[in-house]
């Protein structure tokens, strides 16, 4: 407890007047802490210190209960068992050479003698707040049946009942899959079950079906107001005792701590001043372990031999042990006197430190929320700015199409250049055709240069016009990527939000909505021009009524021309023909629409996509910013009172 220690320090030459004085003053203060709380349900992110600060109300008011909870622990097979049920004058725990108990257990005087097994199926972070109510409803703050999530089994106490609710008759699987949270057991009790005394009996620490492992543990070490630590000659204090104690000592520092050590005389042989020595040495080593931990012992060390104690009532002749049962009796009273005429010292100096061990956990609870919440807000607003900046850049965006429609035709130019090599390998096909086929009538004529064309069309159109793979222009149109004036912009836009986790502007966007382009090249060159054949130079018809290869050829070569233009290689000229003319024209026109039509909004996606990011990123920092604001306050409230609760208290 560093941050109280000086509190601490005070409590501890406090008189018994001086500290009822200062629990009323905790008592006062952690009201003013639970008036905040009617605020602050309901806001999820601050369950966990609506708990801690109920918490601290319940421990600064268990005085009030009156009740007395008295934790026996230890190693396994160090008599545990044995000892409570001597204390209980019942059989209210099994004892067997294997490991018994398995749940922990908490031993009450009552009217009737009875079992009452408490279930639950919740997690394991659950049971222990579950636990944690038990615990409130003995000492008066909850009733047992108010409890959510639980549900309650009484039975009868006797042997079987015991084994079923304790130890689960110690199968692995029956204990593996058990959802015992705790049983609660009443009986006629001795000596030390008087004046609402409980006795709280845990498996053994390093048991292997249940051991400190169970967060039970957590628990109980807080709420304890004394504790009875059990080893024997064979189980002394070992590394899992030093965690339990080192718990303790974190939850409930200033918790009495009594050290009873049960003695096994396997070595018969061995003197009796042997036998103490070795007694002595296992008894002074728990005492220096548990002297690190600042628990002074003082007048709380018995050792006892428990086995012997257990059967003086069977065997009534036997001297041995009915010394050992008389001095058992002389611990019970002394014991007992312990508690009862220091039970008030004991609980007011218990109370006051678990109500102090509480703040703390309060106080350190409310500053790493704020410290979380603080971390969340610088994030909130860098990335708030940056965003804003960003946007404000994205409305100063300007376009210039200049470029764009110059490399628009310059693409187009390419495209067309293919265009005509199509043109040509059709025109060297028919060719091969007519050449093969020698002279032909005008109906065979018109056919050759009717495929022609028809041919030229279908790879024009299959590959420039209705895809996107072999036209430059095309693909140029489709992706819009050369907007010159934002690629910077959105590079950076970018890498910004790359580091952020957000997704990246598609700076490349795909236009599927690309005009069609309509063109029939059979229009280019009529065939109907193709008549019935003549003699050349002369006009009379052709005797033979065909036309030559040669003739052919130059109908497919009109053809072709007329489709992509004539080339005057000494003048350097070309007289554009349909494809240029008419697809051309049209491509570059469905280009400049579609500029036309995309650009106005290429701005306005930017900034439509940048408000985008900005909202889904600062929605996965803070959901509801206005809440954000209100649980911050709250905390901020709530760190105050913590504050003013200390510094009322130094």
């Amino acid at each position: 407890m560093g941050k109280y220690k000086f509190i601490e320090e005070r409590v501890e030459t406090m008189s018994s007047s001086e500290l009822k004085i200062f629990l009323n003053i905790l008592k006062s203060r952690s009201k003013e802490l639970m008036s905040t709380l009617e605020s602050v349900r309901g806001i999820k992110d601050l369950e966990a210190v609506c708990k801690s600060t109920q918490k601290l109300n319940n421990r600064v008011s268990e005085f009030d209960g009156g009740s007395f909870l008295i934790l026996v622990v230890g190693p396994v097979k160090s008599g545990k068992s044995t000892l409570v049920n001597l204390i209980a004058h019942a059989h209210v725990s099994p004892t067997h050479f294997l490991e018994c108990t398995v749940r922990p257990s908490i031993i009450s005087k009552g009217q009737e003698e009875s079992i009452t097994r408490i279930f639950s199926v919740a997690d394991k972070a659950r049971k222990v707040e579950q636990f944690d109510s038990v615990i409130d409803s003995l000492r008066g703050f909850e009733k047992l049946e108010n409890i959510s999530e639980i549900s309650i089994e009484k039975k009868e106490l006797n042997d079987a009942n015991l084994e079923e609710c304790v130890s689960l008759a110690l199968e692995e699987s029956v204990i593996n899959t058990d959802h015992t949270l705790v049983t609660s057991i009443t009986t006629s009790g001795g000596e030390l079950l008087k004046d609402n005394i409980f006795l709280v009996d845990m498996p053994g620490l390093d048991g292997g079906y249940a051991n400190l492992d169970n967060p039970i543990y957590e628990t109980i070490s807080q709420r304890a107001d004394f504790v009875i630590f059990v080893q024997s000659s064979n189980s002394a204090i070992s590394k899992v005792s030093n965690r339990f104690l080192k718990l303790l000592q974190e939850n409930n520092p200033k918790v009495p701590v009594c050290l009873l050590h049960n003695v096994f005389e396997a070595a018969y042989w061995h003197s009796e001043e042997e036998k103490q020595a070795v007694i002595k040495a296992q008894v002074e080593f728990a005492e220096n372990e548990m002297g690190r931990r600042n628990f002074q012992l003082k007048e709380n060390i018995y050792s006892l031999n428990l086995g012997k104690v257990a059967d003086a009532a069977s065997y009534e002749g036997m001297e041995d042990l009915q010394e050992e049962a008389a001095k058992f009796q002389r611990f019970e009273k002394d014991l007992y006197g312990k508690v009862i005429s220091n039970s008030t010292d004991i609980r007011l100096r218990s109370v006051i430190g678990r109500t102090l061990n509480q703040l703390e956990k309060l106080d350190n609870l409310v500053g790493e929320s704020i410290g979380q919440q603080e971390a969340i807000d610088i994030e909130y607003q860098a990335a708030a700015t940056s965003f804003d900046e960003l946007l404000r850049q994205a409305s100063e965006l300007s376009y210039d199409g200049s470029d764009f429609r110059k490399m628009v035709q310059v693409y187009m130019d390419d495209d067309l250049k293919e265009f005509t090599e199509i043109v040509r390998e059709y025109y060297d096909s028919g060719c091969n055709s007519a050449f093969a086929g020698g002279a032909k009538g005008k109906d065979a004529t018109r056919s050759l240069v009717t495929k022609f064309m028809t041919d030229s069309s279908a790879a024009i159109k299959s590959k420039f016009l209705d895809s996107h793979e072999h036209s430059l222009a095309r693909q140029y149109l489709r992706k819009l990527s050369n907007l010159k004036d934002d690629v910077a912009f959105i590079e950076k836009m970018n890498t910004f939000l790359k580091q952020k986790g957000c997704a990246p502007f598609d700076s490349v966007p795909q236009v599927t909505d690309f005009p069609v382009v309509d063109f029939d090249l059979q229009g280019a060159f009529d065939v109907k021009n193709i008549n019935n054949p003549t003699v050349p130079h002369i006009g009379i018809p052709n005797p033979f009524g065909t036309y030559s290869t040669m003739e052919i050829q130059s109908f497919l070569r009109k053809a072709m021309e007329c489709i992509t233009g004539i080339d005057h290689t000494h003048t350097g000229k070309t007289i554009k023909g349909y494809l240029q003319l008419t697809v051309g024209k049209s491509i570059y026109k469905a280009a400049n629409d579609l500029y036309d039509q995309y650009v106005p909004v290429r701005k306005q996606s930017i900034i439509d996509f940048l408000e985008q990011q900005k909202t889904m990123y600062l929605n996965a920092l803070v959901s509801d910013k206005e809440e954000f604001d209100r649980k911050d306050a709250l905390l901020r409230s709530i760190n105050a009172q913590v504050q003013s609760f200390k510094d009322s208290i130094r």
